[in-house]
């Protein structure tokens, strides 16, 4: 399976124009520092062992620190069957506002 690279400076205009589930793939720690709005956070590992529960219907969008990782977990999910977009850059690249929770 393959899967789609934009750049993370188009992740929220892609994600609402496609309906799509944008997925912050690092650590829950990291994700707590600050991730992208409306972003859910779904470790790399958790998508090695196949714990997703997420719709094969809806676009998945995924993101890391700088691009490395989530070029890996779309690989993974592509092979699962889902439409995957992953995203270069990473979240070091992303210029804008972060949520913190």
């Amino acid at each position: 399976m393959t899967f789609e690279n934009i750049n993370i400076r188009n992740i929220v205009s892609t994600a609402l124009s496609r309906n799509a589930i944008m997925i912050d793939i690092r650590a829950p720690e990291r994700f707590l520092q600050g991730h992208i709005p409306m972003s859910i956070n779904l470790p790399l590992g958790l998508i090695r062992a196949g714990q997703i529960t997420l719709p094969k219907s809806r676009t998945l969008i995924v993101y890391c620190d700088t691009g490395g990782s989530s070029m890996q977990a779309a690989r993974i999910l592509a092979e699962m069957g889902y439409e995957v977009i992953n995203c270069i850059g990473g979240i070091r690249s992303y210029r804008g506002s972060l949520t913190k929770r």
